[in-house]
């Protein structure tokens, strides 16, 4: 080899790995670049996976295949309760004095149950804790409050609702327990009421007690329309006299039948 040969070698070296390291870093950059294209669409694909559970489980948020609980509404003309029932209380007064009994109690102790009936709970309704009334009434007023929850409950059987019972809220008061109730502040409560001759009971429109859960219910005010469709009828039977208690949430019923 001729020194020009070697020369010329020399020279051309440096342009030759020149290319061949461009072609080297080329490629590998031609690469990385595919495999960085190619993770977008492989995400995509997880997130349109998540998308599909998502949708698949929604309605089961918590995994236990239950579904939520559903209000039943009754859609029937709402009553004007303050206009349907306002016997006023000297009316209640005046038929309790002439059919229930001829003397007040004076205290608990003084109760003479040979002409009262005692009020258990029952499949219909159940009695609430009374603090200021004990749970007599008349054999009239009995039947009746029996005939109410009865005819109560076979209405939510036919129109194919939930099954509640009545909540009473107060019945017979001797003179010890009214006292006792004025003391605790209620303007409400008289020396001289119907609640103390036996005829009369209390029937509270914002608690209905149930005994079995499903997974249908009712509002408190959508139980109240059937309860007054009840109340109208017996009112128009003449079987009770009503006075809708606001202040003290209650029907206020006196039953007009000695039996």
């Amino acid at each position: 080899m001729t020194k020009r040969q070697k020369a010329l070698i020399i020279l051309l070296t440096p342009f030759l790995l020149g290319f061949l390291l461009g072609i080297l870093v080329g490629g590998g950059c031609s690469k990385h670049e595919r495999v960085r294209k190619e993770k977008p669409a492989k995400t995509e694909e997880i997130v349109e996976e998540s998308t599909e559970t998502e949708e698949e489980t929604s309605d089961d948020v918590e995994g236990t295949g239950e579904s939520t609980a559903k209000e039943i509404i009754y859609y029937t003309k709402l009553l004007s309760y303050p206009k349907e029932f306002g016997d006023v209380n000297e009316v209640h007064l005046q038929k309790a004095k002439a059919i229930g009994l001829s003397k007040i109690p004076p205290t608990r102790d003084n109760i003479d149950t040979r002409h009262l009936v005692r009020i258990e709970g029952n499949e219909y309704f159940i009695v609430d804790d009374l603090r200021y009334s004990v749970p007599y009434l008349t054999r009239g007023a009995a039947a009746e409050l029996q005939r109410i929850a009865k005819a109560f409950s076979d209405s939510l059987v036919s129109k194919q609702f939930p099954i509640y019972q009545l909540v009473v809220s107060s019945v017979l008061r001797t003179e010890e327990d009214v006292t006792r109730l004025r003391k605790s502040g209620n303007p409400n409560a008289s020396d001289n009421s119907a609640h103390c001759y036996g005829t009369t009971f209390d029937i509270t429109y914002t608690r209905y007690n149930r005994e079995e859960e499903t997974d249908e219910f009712m509002q408190p005010y959508e139980l109240t329309k059937v309860l007054a469709e009840v109340l109208r009828d017996e009112k128009k039977a003449g079987r009770i006299l009503v006075k809708y208690e606001k202040k003290e949430h209650c029907f206020h019923i006196t039953a007009t039948q000695t039996q």
